[in-house]
């Protein structure tokens, strides 16, 4: 066991890929058996269905991509990557590269795929996205951002940033954007190196201490294993990624996908693979927090040695700020009242830069 996470850590970075091994008829139900042990809002087939289409990527490596991750030093500055989807395209990216963080936000992902909305709702979306296309050069920054580009920010104004695209609540809603500007601040702790690290020596330490470990019959050409533990230490060993997990699902109005363990003396099981002598994926069904008969809700891992997304900077130099994009949602937001009054009227002029 300790040469395969060992493995997991011989090349220059590390991913981890999360998500929910489970139907949206399955989700629904474990979500509704939490709503009414604690007496939350009932969830809808909605939120089952968007959530089972929940991925996270987080990738972390070496700034010079010539040392092993198993080989620096557990101070050691890294390069960090972050990526939410709903099964389409990355609804939420971002990157720190370099101390520089760098954010990546689909509108027409959010709108398709988050909130599921109807053949109107998508138009409007699409027609904001051709009207960013007409954004004049000089808020070139704020347009490619707009478009769903890699845009250079700094973390410390993501509230001022979610302030300026609450200037258009039609295509941009309030709530929606306050909810980004927050999934971003919340994604950006498990892009600190010592986070990384917590997650994956957690996850080793545990998988190595297990007081048992069972052969299961191998599938797909790797070896599997049932490892048996207390539920107190597979919730300490998932913690980062249970609440990251937790917070993006509410930051989106969905239920939350995990919760504290009931009984940390428990004893719970998790299923891992190893394939060619490197630990490659974990299941861990997070319903066994609420005891053996509660509704299953497995949690997969699928880890690799290596990036899944490119640790590379994005080829941008300037900056957004929060003040270009006031002003490119005002321009869009005219372009748009002009429309309403006179579909054959051209581009108008950009309003003056507050």
């Amino acid at each position: 066991m300790r040469g395969a996470v060992d493995q997991l850590l011989s090349r220059e970075a590390l991913s981890v890929d999360a998500g929910l091994d489970a139907t949206p008829e399955e989700v629904l139900a474990h979500l509704r058996e939490v709503a009414e042990r604690e007496g939350s809002p009932a969830p809808t087939e909605q939120d089952a269905v968007v959530l089972s289409t929940l991925e996270l990527t987080a990738v972390a490596g070496d700034p010079e991509g010539s040392t092993r991750m198993r080989d620096l030093d557990r101070d050691a500055p890294l390069d960090t990557a972050l990526s939410v989807g709903f099964g389409g395209k990355d609804a939420v990216g971002i990157k720190k590269i370099a101390g520089e963080t760098y954010v990546r936000i689909g509108v027409e992902t959010v709108v398709q795929d988050v909130l599921l909305a109807g053949p109107a709702r998508v138009n409007s979306a699409e027609r904001f996205l051709r009207d960013v296309e007409e954004l004049p050069a000089s808020l070139g920054p704020a347009s490619r951002a707009l478009r769903g580009a890699w845009a250079l920010v700094d973390p410390l104004r993501y509230e001022q940033y979610a302030h300026a695209l609450n200037a258009d609540r039609e295509t941009v809603p309030a709530e929606t954007a306050a909810n980004v500007a927050a999934a971003l601040t919340d994604a950006a702790v498990l892009l600190e190196p010592h986070a990384q690290w917590e997650l994956v020596e957690g996850l080793g330490r545990t998988l190595r201490s297990g007081t048992s470990l069972h052969r299961l019959e191998d599938e797909r050409g790797a070896e599997r294993y049932e490892v048996r533990l207390t539920a107190g230490a597979a919730e300490r060993a998932l913690a980062p990624l249970l609440s990251l997990l937790e917070n993006q699902s509410e930051r989106f109005g969905l239920p939350p996908v995990a919760r504290v363990a009931a009984d940390p003396d428990a004893r719970v099981a998790a299923e891992m693979e190893i394939r060619n002598g490197v630990l490659s994926r974990i299941v861990f069904d997070v319903g066994q927090f609420h005891g053996p008969d509660a509704a299953p809700l497995p949690l997969r891992l699928d880890l690799n040695a290596g990036s899944a997304i490119s640790l590379n900077p994005p080829p941008i130099e300037e900056r957004l700020a929060p003040a270009d994009l006031t002003v490119a949602l005002m321009y869009l937001d005219l372009i748009e009242r002009r429309r309403e009054e006179d579909p054959g009227r051209g581009t108008l002029p950009v309003p003056v830069r507050p």
